[in-house]
């Protein structure tokens, strides 16, 4: 296994494939994550939101996992998100993922019932962890769970679930970032990609970012640039990221996840369905500038 210091950079959400009759495509899924490996990914985040977890099946997310760790075969750190309503469903999906071989687990804060009381939530996370018993990744996505888990509850929460060594933090800016790293010095931070740089000379440890799934090694470069001090590289790539960060963005909000299944499809994988519920169409005149846009941000190298 890897240790959880190995997971920074480019921790890539990746995408979760299906065939026409929304069944996880095995053949296609195998060929993304040899993509994203070769590419030069640092870690890969399964079966959260972009990947589809949440909407899937107990069995599909179990087979997901097993397949995508079959096919990392311990190259990179693989997390496999267990996010769930209730513990039980996140136990049973941990202890597969363990016993699947993954690095570690990550955890959106239960959802539906979001009403819950802090204590709750304490016991929740709680409950998990001493059964699984890997490294713990918080996945903090107000939108989706329903509430934030702020910088004095994440506190908290590491205090009363030591395995827990990090966190996505799906919206903000690199300040609201860094406060969290304010009372948790040692703490693994991912933000948005749009704060790459200069996040990483401040204290973010990544991103997990969807655009990125489309340029991959536009985020590869990016992360190389600020680990070997070209500041200017990274400005400039940064510059790159953040466009197509914003774009998809914008289309996200009004057409779904439609932009990435054709930005998956361009890249020249065979993808039949994605998500795994209907999505309505991308027109033309979005589609085009959305292409010639993924096209010079995969072209882009370091000067």
């Amino acid at each position: 296994m890897h240790p959880t210091s190995a997971i920074r950079g480019m921790l890539l959400p990746l995408p979760t494939v299906f065939d026409e009759a929304a069944e996880l495509d095995e053949a296609v899924q195998r060929e993304l994550v040899r993509f994203y490996v070769d590419k030069g990914v640092h870690a890969l985040f399964i079966l959260g939101s972009y990947g589809q977890g949440p909407a899937m099946r107990i069995d599909q997310r179990k087979r997901a996992a097993e397949v995508v760790v079959e096919e990392v075969h311990g190259r990179i750190p693989v997390v496999v998100h267990i996010g769930a309503v209730d513990p039980y469903t996140s136990i049973e999906l941990g202890l597969h993922a363990r016993a699947a071989g993954a690095d570690a687990v990550g955890m959106v804060g239960p959802y539906y019932y979001n009403d819950r009381t802090p204590t709750e939530l304490l016991m929740h996370f709680q409950m998990v962890d001493q059964a699984v018993q890997l490294p713990l990744f918080i996945y903090n996505n107000p939108g989706y769970q329903g509430y934030a888990i702020d910088p004095p509850f994440m506190q908290q929460l590491v205090a009363a679930v030591p395995r827990i060594f990090g966190a996505k933090l799906a919206m903000g800016t690199i300040e609201s970032a860094l406060k969290y790293r304010e009372l948790l010095p040692d703490f693994s931070l991912f933000a948005l990609a749009s704060g790459i740089y200069p996040g990483m000379k401040l204290g973010i440890t990544g991103t997990v970012s969807p655009p990125l799934t489309l340029a991959p090694e536009l985020g590869v470069d990016l992360v190389r640039a600020i680990d070997e001090g070209r500041d200017a590289d990274a400005e400039r790539l940064q510059g790159v990221v953040s466009e197509v960060n914003a774009l998809l963005l914008r289309l996200w909000k009004q057409y779904g996840r439609t932009p990435y299944y054709l930005g998956l499809r361009a890249l020249g994988f065979a993808v039949k369905k994605y998500p795994r519920w209907p999505t309505a169409p991308l027109p033309d005149e979005e589609y085009q500038p959305l292409m010639a846009l993924l096209e010079r941000a995969r072209g882009v190298v370091p000067a």
